[in-house]
């Protein structure tokens, strides 16, 4: 047993290297023992280092919180993106956006939104909305 002030060498759990002074590993690293002071700084920055990455949300790709961007409000989304994933998010959301759900034409000021029973996401133009009366009602 290692008092604190003993100057007894303890034994590392992870190297099985000789220490005199001896740290305590978090609980989250699920090690029993002591460890020698490389060891607990290998261990320290190896959590550390998975504590400060994430996947990104679309293709799961693992990296660094700094490296992965925030979706905008408008794209009702959680979590992070990486830069591609992103950038292709934007131009997708615009695209439904300023085009017509069925044919593509790009739509000017008017819009027209779809009836629920139509099951059809995005906005329409006036023609497909006029078609789409005249099919289901």
């Amino acid at each position: 047993m290692t008092g604190l002030f003993s100057k007894k060498p303890t034994v590392c759990a992870v190297c099985g290297k000789q220490t005199k002074h001896a740290h305590k590993p978090k609980r989250e690293w699920g090690i029993s023992g002591r460890l020698c002071g490389d060891c607990h700084v290998d261990k320290t920055k190896a959590y550390y280092d998975s504590m400060t990455q994430q996947a990104c949300v679309t293709c799961g790709q693992v990296r660094h919180i700094h490296d992965l961007w925030e979706p905008h409000w408008k794209w009702n989304m959680e979590g992070l993106l990486c830069k591609s994933c992103f950038d292709k998010k934007g131009q997708d959301f615009e695209n439904a956006r300023t085009r017509c759900a069925l044919c593509g034409t790009k739509m000017g000021f008017i819009r027209y939104n779809p009836k629920p029973k139509w099951k059809v996401t995005g906005q329409l133009c006036k023609e497909c909305w006029d078609s789409q009366k005249r099919q289901n009602g």
